[in-house]
Order: structure tokens, then C-alpha cells, then sequence
């Protein structure tokens, strides 16, 4: 295998470039130059005038002796494995980092070709395609590792073992899909879709911060320093506002300068949202940008160092850690990213007795389904409707009580 010879700027470049045509958003982009950026870094610092897969583990190996295994070494990790792809030309257009290779038969792979031709005419995002084309390769791959080779070989027991072979069980729904367009459209004479499990993503609890908690996070920020009055505004954007963190390093000064709301396209949903432009968010930004760095940037919030490069999501993240851990709030297992404050601010809302409906819109969710989401953190309102347990009898209650 002939390996490739890049410098440390032709890679990154060559990696980007990548994700982009692989149909990946600006945020996941802007995150992997970022954690490139930390890699080449510490290579650098270490001595290496190039990058390398051998300089690649040792920078995971460093990372590890120092921080454990954490959600930004799995990151970072991934990243490795897409520059290694790169380095030893192995890169395979795939929505995933599983890096995995399929052996298809001729007449699957042209089945696949038509099918993502048919849903890239009904306007699905490329990313959505990729995927799409990645959970059907999978399938049509474990279909032949059974010796089933063409559609003819179909079988109830053979679309049963080829699922239950898929690890991956989020890729079902898609295989359903798949089985229902080989109906409908290549010559199958069952519709085989009824025979793919169902599976749900288990519900996460969001994490949810009290507004004593909140308040002990925001008054804890040192406002007297560009730092503080940077990082402040950011978090009361999150806190106060709800917005993501994507939206908050997108945000423009001609989006709040002199104005009483907030009107954007928002990065995730691609809506348009407006939102006031509270008093006490207002007066924050304000505070900073009275003593932000003078800058040719149309982007409010900017690194405090020369050359004052617009921020990335990353940097409120690592902010609003910070504050969390000298606010002295105990965590558990809750998460400490701005997400959390969004889904704090909808538990507020949503407990004060207002509409999902308008917490919806203050929040900039597309979809009215989102309503439901916004039920499960309603808890005094469901408290209302608990039900008293019987108290137990019978063999239960024996069971409870220690017997056999």
C-alpha cells in the first residue's frame, strides 16, 4: 500500500475538502479543523515535521495518559483514522467512521446506484443519500455473505439473519425503506419489510440545570476582563435565550447593534428565527463589544488573542465547563454544554405554565413534533396525573419479603 506524503497544512486542507463533498455541515467541519489543528500542534511540539499514522497513536496515546477516555478523544480518534484513510489512500465516501468495506455483486451494486438515483431525485441532502447508500451496502453485504446474490435469492430467513448481522440497529428503518423501493420498483414480489424489527432510540433525559444553579454559573463569570465579558454574553445568549451554540459564533454585530430582537438563519434547522433581544442579553453584549479587540470581523464573538479569529462551538463549550466546575456544581451525570441550558431554559418555560407551542418558537424548532420532547421535562404537569401503586399481595409480596 503506497502511503502518501503531505504536509501538515495539505492534509488538514485534503480532510476538509473531504467532509465538505461528503455532504457534512459547517459545524462538523469547523470541529474537525479544530481538533486537526490540536493534533498538528502537539506533533509539532514533539518534533515531528510531518504527519504519520506512527504520530498519529502517540498523540492519542499522550492524550490518553493525560485526560482518560472521554467524548473528545473518541473525537479526536476519529480524526486519526480519517487522516490515516487519507495517508494510505483508503478513504471510502461513507456517512460514518466505521471504515468499514463492502463486497457487492455486480447486480446489487447497480441496484444501490439506482436507488440512491431515485431518492437524489426526490431531493434528499447528500449526507442523507450517503447514509442511505451506507445502511443498503451493509444489508445487500450480509445478504451475500449468505449466498444470496441476486434478488431472486430473497428469503424471509435470509433478510432475517442479514438484520440481526447489522450491529448497527439505527440502520433498520432505512432497510425497511430499501425492502419496500424493491416492491415497488425492481421486480420483488413480497414486500419483505414487514420482516425488519423495529427499533427505537432509547429516550435520553435532557440535562436540566435549576435557575439557582444557572444564576451560580453566570455570577461566578469575572466580567471585569475581555475574557469574562466575552464568555458572559455567550452563556446568557444559551441560558437566557436558548440559542445554540452553532447560532451564537455565527451571530453578526449588525444582528444585535441597534436593534431590540434577534432575526437569523438558524445553522442547524435552516429557519428563519426571531427571538427579543432581552434587556440584561442586550447590556452584555454591549459591555463586550465596547471593549472587543478592533477588528476587520463581521463576527461578534472573537478569540481574546491576536489574530482574533472568529470562535468555534467548541470554545463555549470549554467556557461553560469552566464556569460549572469554579461555580462548584455538582453535575452528576448531567452534561455541561450549552445544550444543557437550552433544554434548562425549555424546562423553566414549560414549567411556568407556558405554551409548548411558544416554547417551540422561542427555541426555533421546525418541527411541531418537538412538542413532545418538551412533555417529557413537564414534570410538575405530569405529576398531576401519577397514579398511587397498589400496595403489593400474594406471592409479590412474599417475594418482597425475603421468601422464596
Amino acid at each position: 500500500m503506497q502511503v502518501q506524503s503531505y504536509s501538515f497544512e495539505e492534509l488538514r486542507a485534503t480532510l476538509l475538502e473531504r467532509l465538505s463533498e461528503q455532504g457534512c455541515t459547517p459545524i462538523t467541519v469547523t470541529g474537525y479543523r479544530y481538533q486537526c489543528n490540536s493534533i498538528f500542534k502537539w506533533l509539532k511540539g514533539n518534533g515531528y515535521n510531518y504527519y504519520s499514522a506512527k504520530g498519529g497513536d502517540a498523540f492519542l496515546n499522550d492524550y490518553y495518559s493525560k485526560h482518560g477516555k472521554n467524548q473528545y478523544y473518541s473525537n479526536l480518534r476519529t480524526v486519526v483514522y480519517r487522516l490515516n484513510d487519507i495517508l494510505n489512500n483508503t478513504w471510502i465516501n461513507l456517512h460514518t467512521d466505521r471504515c468499514k468495506h463492502f463486497c457487492l455483486t455486480d447486480d446489487f451494486g447497480e441496484i444501490v446506484d439506482r436507488y440512491c438515483s431515485r431518492i437524489t431525485n426526490k431531493g434528499y441532502a447528500k449526507g442523507t443519500i450517503i447514509f442511505k447508500r451506507y445502511a443498503v451496502s451493509w444489508f445487500l453485504d450480509e445478504l451475500v455473505k449468505l449466498d444470496c446474490k441476486t434478488l431472486s435469492d430473497l428469503s424471509p430467513a435470509s433478510i432475517s439473519q442479514a438484520c440481526i448481522k447489522i450491529t448497527y440497529q439505527g440502520l433498520w428503518g432505512e432497510i425497511r425503506l430499501f425492502l419496500r423501493y424493491l416492491n415497488d420498483y425492481e421486480g420483488v414480489n413480497s414486500d419483505y419489510s414487514t420482516l425488519v424489527p423495529h427499533y427505537r432510540k432509547p429516550y435520553v433525559i435532557p440535562s436540566v440545570y435549576s435557575i439557582e444553579e444557572i444564576r451560580r454559573i453566570e455570577e461566578i463569570i469575572d466580567t471585569s476582563t475581555l475574557l469574562g465579558k466575552r464568555d458572559y454574553a455567550m452563556i446568557l445568549l444559551a441560558s437566557r435565550m436558548g440559542m445554540r451554540s452553532g447560532d451564537i459564533v455565527k451571530l453578526k454585530i449588525k444582528d444585535v447593534e441597534n436593534r431590540s430582537s434577534i432575526d437569523i438563519l438558524q445553522e442547524k434547522t435552516r429557519h428563519m428565527l426571531h427571538i427579543p433581544l432581552i434587556r440584561d442579553v442586550k447590556s452584555a453584549i454591549d459591555d463586550y463589544l465596547s471593549a472587543r479587540p478592533s477588528v476587520k470581523s463581521d463576527f461578534i464573538f472573537i478569540s481574546v488573542y491576536s489574530p482574533h479569529n472568529p470562535i468555534t462551538t467548541s470554545s463555549i463549550r470549554a467556557a461553560l465547563k469552566k464556569y460549572i466546575m469554579l461555580a462548584n456544581v455538582d453535575t452528576g451525570k448531567r452534561k455541561k454544554g450549552p445544550h444543557a441550558l437550552r433544554s434548562s431554559l425549555a424546562s423553566s418555560m414549560v414549567n411556568d405554565g407556558i405554551s409548548y407551542e411558544t416554547v417551540r418558537k422561542v427555541l426555533g424548532h421546525s418541527s411541531k413534533s418537538a412538542i413532545k420532547h418538551y412533555a417529557r421535562v413537564d414534570i410538575e404537569r405530569l405529576r398531576r396525573y401519577s397514579l398511587m401503586p397498589p400496595l403489593p399481595t400474594g406471592k409479590f409480596f412474599a417475594f418482597l419479603n425475603g421468601e422464596v
